[in-house]
Protein backbone atom coordinates (compact mmCIF):
# COMPACT_ATOMS: atom_id res chain seq x y z
CA UNK A 1 0.00 0.00 0.00
CA UNK A 2 1.09 3.87 -0.73
CA UNK A 3 2.71 4.94 2.56
CA UNK A 4 1.11 7.28 4.12
CA UNK A 5 2.14 11.23 4.36
CA UNK A 6 -0.90 13.17 5.71
CA UNK A 7 -3.35 12.23 8.76
CA UNK A 8 -6.39 14.63 9.98
CA UNK A 9 -7.55 13.76 13.56
CA UNK A 10 -11.34 14.54 13.67
CA UNK A 11 -11.18 14.73 17.89
CA UNK A 12 -14.27 14.18 20.09
CA UNK A 13 -13.55 16.41 22.97
CA UNK A 14 -16.00 15.20 24.95
CA UNK A 15 -14.78 12.03 25.40
CA UNK A 16 -12.52 12.36 28.31
CA UNK A 17 -8.81 11.39 27.41
CA UNK A 18 -9.32 12.52 24.18
CA UNK A 19 -6.87 15.16 23.78
CA UNK A 20 -4.06 13.35 25.10
CA UNK A 21 -4.68 10.62 22.92
CA UNK A 22 -4.64 12.92 20.16
CA UNK A 23 -1.52 14.49 21.47
CA UNK A 24 0.68 10.95 21.81
CA UNK A 25 -0.85 9.93 17.95
CA UNK A 26 0.45 13.10 16.20
CA UNK A 27 3.74 12.59 18.09
CA UNK A 28 3.61 9.50 16.63
CA UNK A 29 3.64 10.47 13.44
CA UNK A 30 5.45 13.56 13.55
CA UNK A 31 8.62 11.19 14.36
CA UNK A 32 7.48 8.60 11.41
CA UNK A 33 7.30 12.19 9.06
CA UNK A 34 3.77 12.85 8.31
CA UNK A 35 2.21 15.86 8.63
CA UNK A 36 -0.59 16.23 10.96
CA UNK A 37 -3.80 18.67 11.92
CA UNK A 38 -6.53 18.38 14.32
CA UNK A 39 -10.45 18.63 14.03
CA UNK A 40 -12.42 19.68 17.25
CA UNK A 41 -15.44 20.06 15.40
CA UNK A 42 -17.79 17.43 13.57
CA UNK A 43 -19.60 16.72 11.44
CA UNK A 44 -16.49 17.61 9.23
CA UNK A 45 -16.51 20.56 6.68
CA UNK A 46 -16.96 18.65 3.18
CA UNK A 47 -13.87 20.37 2.11
CA UNK A 48 -11.80 19.32 5.64
CA UNK A 49 -9.86 16.59 4.26
CA UNK A 50 -8.69 17.76 1.16
CA UNK A 51 -4.87 16.97 0.91
CA UNK A 52 -4.99 14.21 3.65
CA UNK A 53 -4.53 10.73 3.50
CA UNK A 54 -5.50 9.30 6.62
CA UNK A 55 -8.12 10.77 8.79
CA UNK A 56 -7.91 9.34 12.42
CA UNK A 57 -11.66 9.97 14.44
CA UNK A 58 -10.82 9.85 18.18
CA UNK A 59 -13.75 8.96 19.76
CA UNK A 60 -16.45 6.12 18.94
CA UNK A 61 -18.31 5.02 16.01
CA UNK A 62 -20.00 8.74 16.08
CA UNK A 63 -16.96 10.21 15.59
CA UNK A 64 -16.66 8.34 12.67
CA UNK A 65 -19.71 9.27 10.92
CA UNK A 66 -19.22 12.44 11.52
CA UNK A 67 -16.30 12.83 8.66
CA UNK A 68 -18.17 10.71 6.29
CA UNK A 69 -19.32 13.46 3.57
CA UNK A 70 -15.26 14.91 3.86
CA UNK A 71 -13.95 11.16 3.78
CA UNK A 72 -16.15 11.14 0.61
CA UNK A 73 -15.34 14.33 -1.19
CA UNK A 74 -11.50 13.74 -0.39
CA UNK A 75 -11.01 10.35 -1.11
CA UNK A 76 -9.33 9.90 2.30
CA UNK A 77 -9.46 6.79 4.67
CA UNK A 78 -10.41 6.94 7.79
CA UNK A 79 -9.37 4.86 11.05
CA UNK A 80 -11.59 4.87 13.87
CA UNK A 81 -9.93 5.02 17.03
CA UNK A 82 -12.80 3.76 20.05
CA UNK A 83 -12.97 5.95 23.25
CA UNK A 84 -16.67 4.49 23.28
CA UNK A 85 -18.53 1.63 24.06
CA UNK A 86 -19.16 -0.74 21.13
CA UNK A 87 -16.77 0.73 18.30
CA UNK A 88 -17.86 -1.91 15.36
CA UNK A 89 -16.63 1.19 13.42
CA UNK A 90 -13.84 2.38 15.42
CA UNK A 91 -12.60 -0.68 16.03
CA UNK A 92 -8.96 0.12 17.73
CA UNK A 93 -7.83 0.77 21.37
CA UNK A 94 -5.63 3.84 21.74
CA UNK A 95 -3.15 1.15 22.38
CA UNK A 96 -3.49 -0.72 19.79
CA UNK A 97 -3.71 2.28 17.17
CA UNK A 98 0.02 3.54 18.92
CA UNK A 99 1.12 0.30 18.27
CA UNK A 100 0.27 -0.09 14.48
CA UNK A 101 0.45 3.66 13.53
CA UNK A 102 4.23 3.19 12.60
CA UNK A 103 3.51 0.74 10.16
CA UNK A 104 0.82 1.75 8.63
CA UNK A 105 2.82 5.14 7.86
CA UNK A 106 4.73 2.72 5.97
CA UNK A 107 2.08 1.00 4.26
CA UNK A 108 1.53 -1.66 5.98
CA UNK A 109 -2.26 -2.07 6.20
CA UNK A 110 -5.47 -2.64 4.39
CA UNK A 111 -8.46 -0.89 3.22
CA UNK A 112 -12.17 -2.00 3.29
CA UNK A 113 -14.36 -0.55 0.96
CA UNK A 114 -17.65 0.41 2.22
CA UNK A 115 -20.87 1.31 0.79
CA UNK A 116 -22.79 3.76 1.50
CA UNK A 117 -26.10 4.78 0.99
CA UNK A 118 -26.99 7.99 -1.09
CA UNK A 119 -30.56 10.01 -0.71
CA UNK A 120 -32.02 12.72 -2.66
CA UNK A 121 -35.00 14.47 -1.75
CA UNK A 122 -37.72 16.54 -4.30
CA UNK A 123 -35.80 19.68 -3.60
CA UNK A 124 -32.31 17.72 -4.91
CA UNK A 125 -30.65 18.01 -1.18
CA UNK A 126 -28.06 14.76 -1.41
CA UNK A 127 -27.55 12.99 1.41
CA UNK A 128 -25.14 10.25 2.31
CA UNK A 129 -25.22 7.21 5.02
CA UNK A 130 -22.80 4.66 6.68
CA UNK A 131 -25.58 2.94 8.72
CA UNK A 132 -29.16 3.51 7.73
CA UNK A 133 -31.77 5.93 6.72
CA UNK A 134 -34.32 5.77 8.60
CA UNK A 135 -37.94 7.00 8.37
CA UNK A 136 -40.04 6.67 11.53
CA UNK A 137 -43.11 8.10 13.28
CA UNK A 138 -42.01 10.71 16.40
CA UNK A 139 -45.13 12.38 17.51
CA UNK A 140 -47.48 10.32 18.70
CA UNK A 141 -49.87 10.07 16.38
CA UNK A 142 -50.00 6.24 15.54
CA UNK A 143 -48.20 4.08 12.92
CA UNK A 144 -46.86 6.17 9.61
CA UNK A 145 -48.05 4.22 6.07
CA UNK A 146 -45.24 4.31 3.24
CA UNK A 147 -45.16 3.38 0.00
CA UNK A 148 -41.87 2.02 -1.26
CA UNK A 149 -41.38 1.23 -5.13
CA UNK A 150 -37.98 -0.42 -6.51
CA UNK A 151 -36.38 0.58 -9.88
CA UNK A 152 -40.22 1.81 -10.42
CA UNK A 153 -41.83 -1.49 -10.07
CA UNK A 154 -44.27 -1.69 -6.76
CA UNK A 155 -42.93 -3.58 -3.75
CA UNK A 156 -45.70 -3.03 -1.01
CA UNK A 157 -47.37 -0.05 1.35
CA UNK A 158 -45.65 -0.23 4.86
CA UNK A 159 -48.04 0.07 7.63
CA UNK A 160 -45.80 0.58 10.82
CA UNK A 161 -43.45 2.41 12.91
CA UNK A 162 -40.74 3.07 10.68
CA UNK A 163 -39.10 1.71 7.76
CA UNK A 164 -35.06 1.22 8.21
CA UNK A 165 -32.92 0.94 5.00
CA UNK A 166 -29.56 0.15 5.38
CA UNK A 167 -26.14 -1.05 4.35
CA UNK A 168 -24.24 -3.97 5.06
CA UNK A 169 -21.92 -2.00 7.82
CA UNK A 170 -24.65 -0.52 9.09
CA UNK A 171 -26.95 -4.33 9.16
CA UNK A 172 -25.31 -4.72 12.52
CA UNK A 173 -26.77 -1.12 13.52
CA UNK A 174 -30.36 -0.24 14.15
CA UNK A 175 -31.37 -2.82 11.70
CA UNK A 176 -30.31 -5.94 14.07
CA UNK A 177 -32.06 -3.99 16.90
CA UNK A 178 -35.21 -4.50 14.67
CA UNK A 179 -34.74 -7.53 13.52
CA UNK A 180 -33.15 -6.93 10.38
CA UNK A 181 -30.50 -9.97 9.27
CA UNK A 182 -27.15 -9.40 9.31
CA UNK A 183 -24.94 -8.47 6.20
CA UNK A 184 -21.57 -9.16 5.55
CA UNK A 185 -19.90 -5.66 4.86
CA UNK A 186 -18.30 -6.97 1.56
CA UNK A 187 -21.73 -7.02 -0.26
CA UNK A 188 -23.37 -4.82 -1.84
CA UNK A 189 -26.56 -4.22 -1.05
CA UNK A 190 -29.55 -2.58 0.74
CA UNK A 191 -31.49 -4.09 3.33
CA UNK A 192 -34.96 -2.59 4.27
CA UNK A 193 -36.43 -3.73 7.71
CA UNK A 194 -40.05 -2.79 8.90
CA UNK A 195 -40.34 -1.66 12.39
CA UNK A 196 -43.20 -3.25 14.27
CA UNK A 197 -45.30 -3.72 11.42
CA UNK A 198 -49.03 -3.74 11.43
CA UNK A 199 -48.97 -6.47 8.85
CA UNK A 200 -47.08 -9.71 10.35
CA UNK A 201 -45.72 -10.70 6.74
CA UNK A 202 -44.34 -7.71 6.39
CA UNK A 203 -40.47 -8.35 6.75
CA UNK A 204 -36.89 -7.66 5.55
CA UNK A 205 -35.72 -7.36 2.53
CA UNK A 206 -32.56 -7.17 0.76
CA UNK A 207 -31.64 -5.46 -2.36
CA UNK A 208 -29.18 -5.16 -4.80
CA UNK A 209 -26.67 -2.73 -5.37
CA UNK A 210 -28.60 -1.42 -8.85
CA UNK A 211 -31.63 -0.97 -7.38
CA UNK A 212 -33.84 2.26 -6.88
CA UNK A 213 -35.67 2.76 -4.57
CA UNK A 214 -38.76 5.38 -3.48
CA UNK A 215 -40.07 5.99 -0.31
CA UNK A 216 -43.30 8.58 -0.50
CA UNK A 217 -46.25 8.31 2.16
CA UNK A 218 -49.64 7.29 1.73
CA UNK A 219 -51.87 9.37 4.25
CA UNK A 220 -52.55 12.23 5.64
CA UNK A 221 -50.93 13.60 8.31
CA UNK A 222 -47.54 14.44 9.85
CA UNK A 223 -44.75 13.46 7.63
CA UNK A 224 -42.44 10.72 9.50
CA UNK A 225 -39.05 12.14 10.40
CA UNK A 226 -36.04 10.91 8.37
CA UNK A 227 -32.46 10.51 9.97
CA UNK A 228 -29.43 9.80 7.96
CA UNK A 229 -27.00 7.88 10.75
CA UNK A 230 -29.06 9.53 13.41
CA UNK A 231 -28.88 12.70 12.64
CA UNK A 232 -31.48 15.00 10.86
CA UNK A 233 -30.35 16.28 7.52
CA UNK A 234 -33.36 17.69 6.29
CA UNK A 235 -34.46 21.33 7.82
CA UNK A 236 -38.16 20.22 7.70
CA UNK A 237 -40.23 16.00 7.42
CA UNK A 238 -42.23 17.78 4.60
CA UNK A 239 -39.09 18.51 2.36
CA UNK A 240 -37.79 14.88 3.01
CA UNK A 241 -40.65 12.77 0.99
CA UNK A 242 -40.61 11.06 -1.47
CA UNK A 243 -36.72 10.31 -1.02
CA UNK A 244 -35.16 8.49 -3.51
CA UNK A 245 -32.38 5.71 -2.13
CA UNK A 246 -29.72 4.18 -3.86
CA UNK A 247 -25.60 3.17 -3.08
CA UNK A 248 -23.41 5.89 -4.16
CA UNK A 249 -20.79 5.45 -6.23
CA UNK A 250 -18.34 6.54 -4.51
CA UNK A 251 -17.22 4.15 -1.00
CA UNK A 252 -15.88 5.01 2.46
CA UNK A 253 -11.99 3.76 3.10
CA UNK A 254 -11.70 2.27 6.23
CA UNK A 255 -8.08 1.57 7.59
CA UNK A 256 -7.73 -1.76 9.18
CA UNK A 257 -5.16 -4.48 10.56
CA UNK A 258 -4.00 -6.58 7.39
CA UNK A 259 -5.77 -9.27 9.63
CA UNK A 260 -9.09 -7.65 10.68
CA UNK A 261 -11.77 -10.26 10.83
CA UNK A 262 -15.68 -8.37 10.35
CA UNK A 263 -17.12 -11.48 12.34
CA UNK A 264 -14.73 -11.53 14.72
CA UNK A 265 -15.46 -8.03 15.79
CA UNK A 266 -19.00 -9.47 15.68
CA UNK A 267 -18.45 -12.28 18.29
CA UNK A 268 -16.69 -10.17 20.84
CA UNK A 269 -19.60 -6.88 20.34
CA UNK A 270 -22.86 -9.18 20.60
CA UNK A 271 -21.35 -11.92 22.56
CA UNK A 272 -21.84 -14.66 19.99
CA UNK A 273 -20.02 -18.35 21.23
CA UNK A 274 -20.49 -17.34 25.10
CA UNK A 275 -21.70 -19.85 26.82
CA UNK A 276 -25.75 -19.95 27.59
CA UNK A 277 -25.47 -22.68 30.05
CA UNK A 278 -22.95 -23.06 33.18
CA UNK A 279 -21.35 -25.79 34.52
CA UNK A 280 -22.73 -26.62 37.99
CA UNK A 281 -20.03 -26.07 40.66
CA UNK A 282 -18.33 -28.45 42.49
Amino acid sequence: MKPIESIAFAVNTSKPGAGDVVRYLAGIADCEGARTEAFETYPLPAEALKGFDLCITIGGDGTLLGVLDAALHAGCAVLGVNLGKLGFLATFSQEEAAHELPAFIKGHYSIAERSVLTGRNPQGQIIHALNDIVFKETQGSGLVRLRVTANENYVSEYHCDGLIFSTPTGSTAYNLSAGGPIVDPSVCAIAMTPICPHTFGNRAVIFSDDTRIVVERRQAGPNPRVTIDGRNCFNEAADSLPLEISLAAERLRLMQNPDHSHFAIVRDKLNWGAPTIREPMT
